[in-house]
Parts: structure tokens; sequence; C-alpha cells
């Protein structure tokens, strides 16, 4: 069945046609038969051919706001409209309702969701969905489909007997983010701050940090963030594993560190004004503070190397 690209993909679509890959190369990336690429850039190329993710997600969505417009039966049809808003009530479902004025259900939900999200609350669910008793979620598709699970993580990671393994995370602010890898066994810091949370942005960035350049393995969420992990893969030869859809207790050790990180620069901070100086002093202060679970070495001492010197 065919389906339109998505905007995590075109994350990944946009950083890997910078880097100078083809577009049959892209599409093997993304998930997606190289058709789709195509399309994608006719449809969605600025007027000077250059791709950008965030110029075709906005014009990708404008399209699809208006391309079925002439067609749809409730917009177009003042007095089913007003039947419909009078019908609705908690104890009858847009089914019955959709049956007496002979139309799909399927069309009144798509209405309310698209013009008249104020009325879900006379829905029988409020909006909320249900999945049916004994099915699954759907999983993924995109570029995560193709990624190293956890679960195949070498033993040595998961039992934090040796450093270089890694777990990578992005927290987000006003005006950037920062990126931060936490090494397992030595709890040693890292952090990047960065313009946007782009993959091309965190990639520059890990490439760039001669700590990671000694990575064994870094475990990243599946945040589009980390789209282009074959490419860090590439670069600092270290393997990439991802840990669950929204299981952020599997990569524990990074998820506590940001949470030390986040006493200094809470949720909604603005980084565009937060100094160099001050992220690296409070990384120096973070990784040569002693540690109850280190037997009361500094993450430094334990690395093997200051979070100061390259």
């Amino acid at each position: 069945m065919y389906s339109h690209i998505n905007r995590d993909q075109r994350v990944a679509l946009g950083a890997l046609l910078r880097a100078g890959h083809s577009q049959k190369e892209a599409a093997r990336q993304i998930g997606v038969h190289p058709s789709s690429v195509c399309r994608e850039l006719q449809r969605n190329c600025r007027r000077d051919g250059v791709y950008f993710f965030w110029w075709a997600d906005a014009d990708a969505g404008k399209r699809r706001k208006t391309s079925k417009q002439g067609c749809r039966k409730i917009d177009n049809d003042p007095v089913l409209r007003k039947r419909i808003e009078a019908s609705l009530h908690p104890l009858r479902s847009p089914e019955v309702i959709a049956h007496e004025v002979g139309i799909t259900h399927e069309t009144i939900y798509a209405w309310i969701d698209r013009c008249r999200p104020d009325l879900k609350k006379l829905l029988p669910y409020q909006g909320r969905k249900r999945r049916r008793y004994g099915t699954k979620r759907q999983t993924k598709q995109g570029w995560t489909k193709l990624v190293r699970p956890i679960d195949d993580r070498p033993v040595e990671a998961d039992e934090r007997s040796r450093v270089g393994h890694f777990e990578g995370d992005t927290l987000r602010g006003k005006r950037g983010a920062l990126l931060t890898h936490t090494d397992r066994r030595s709890r040693f810091e890292i952090v990047h701050k960065l313009p946007n949370e782009g993959a091309d942005c965190a990639h520059a960035a890990v490439v760039g940090d001669p700590h990671l350049q000694d990575a064994r393995s870094i475990t990243y969420d599946r945040g589009s963030t980390f789209a282009l992990w074959k490419m860090i893969e590439r670069d600092t030869r270290a393997l990439v594993f991802f840990a669950g859809a929204h299981h952020p207790w599997e990569r524990g050790t990074n998820e506590n560190e940001n949470g030390r990180l986040m006493r200094i620069f809470p949720k909604g901070t603005n980084f565009g004004i937060i100094t160099d100086k001050e992220l690296s002093e409070t990384v120096w202060l973070m990784n040569h503070t002693k540690r109850k679970c280190l037997n009361w070495r500094t993450p430094c001492d334990v690395f093997g190397k200051c979070c100061a010197s390259n």
C-alpha cells in the first residue's frame, strides 16, 4: 500500500542528500522505494531546487489540507453540517448518526478532527482512541524499522564491565538543544549544544568529539535526531543500538544524568543565551564529583580521561 513520506523520514532524507548520497541510497536508508523519494523531491523541493525538510514538511501539510476540499461532504453542505452538530451526544455514537444521514462514521470523525475539535467532548469517548482487545500497536515504519535493537547490545555493555559503551539523548529547550552522551561504566558525561535537533547537527557533533571516537557502542532513543545512525557508525566505528519505542528506562544511565543536568538547565531553558563556558563548567563539575556507585571515585577517574582534555 502506498503511503506518503513522514516528517522523520524527511529529516533523514534532507541530511542524506546534503551529505552527497544518491536518491536510491537515501531511499534504502529511510526504508522507502526510490520512486517515493523521486516524487517527494518533485513535489516539495524549493523553487531553487534545494530540498530542506522543514520546507518540504510545511509544503506537504498545506497541500494535504486543500487536496480534498472540493469533495468533502460535510464541509460543503451546511444543512448536513448543522444536522450532525445537533445530533452529537455522548450517548449517541457517530455510527448511529452516520446511518441516519447517509454517510460513513469515518467521515464524521475526520470532519470533527479536522474542523471542529471542540465537538470531541460530545463523542462517546471524547476523542480518545481505543485499541481492539488482543491487538498490538502498529510498528513504526521508516528508518526506525531498520535499526539495531538494544537486545543485540554486547554483554559487556549490559554488565558495565568496561568503558566505551555510551547512551545518548537530547534535552530540548528554547533556541536549541543539548546532545548528551553518558558512559555506562564510568558515568562520564559528554554534552554538546546544538542549534536544533536536526539529524545532521547531531551527526556533526558526534563525529567531531574526540571522546566518542573511541566509543565501542552507543544506545539512542528512536527520535529523528538520530536518523543518521548509519553515518555515525561509519565515522566513529562504534555500533549504534536503539532502545524500544517509548522505553526510556532501557537507557536509564543517560536518563539519570539528564535529570542531574536539568537541575541546572530546567525544561524550557533558552540555550541561545547559555554560553559554552557555563556549559563546560557544569559538565566539568558533573565529571569531577565523586559518586557512590563508583566507590567514591569520579567519572573522569574511572573513564581514564578528563572531560577538559581533547
